[in-house]
């Protein structure tokens, strides 16, 4: 997500769906003109399925040098334990 501004980033879980939605505003130059532009500019949205085990509501974002970083964590319930083996 490089060059947006993280507050105009809008994200949201709604049923084991992840929406990453925002705007990117490039900047506009008068006397500018380009052949080929790498970025887009406008509107954007992406939605990612996440598996149906996981805690929404402990969800944790960080933006930095133009990376977004999500993590989501998976139920305690759900992930593998250890089990020991006794000997008889």
């Amino acid at each position: 997500a490089p060059g947006l501004d993280p507050k105009a980033i809008d994200l949201s879980i709604q049923q084991n769906l992840l929406t990453v939605a925002g705007t990117r505003r490039l900047p506009e130059g008068d006397a500018a003109s380009y052949y080929r532009q790498e970025r887009f500019g406008g509107e954007f949205r992406r939605v990612i399925a996440l598996p149906d085990d996981v805690e929404a509501d402990q969800a944790q974002t960080r933006y930095r040098d133009g990376i977004l970083h999500i993590t989501v964590h998976r139920k305690e319930a759900t992930k593998p334990r250890q089990i020991e083996v006794n000997v008889a």
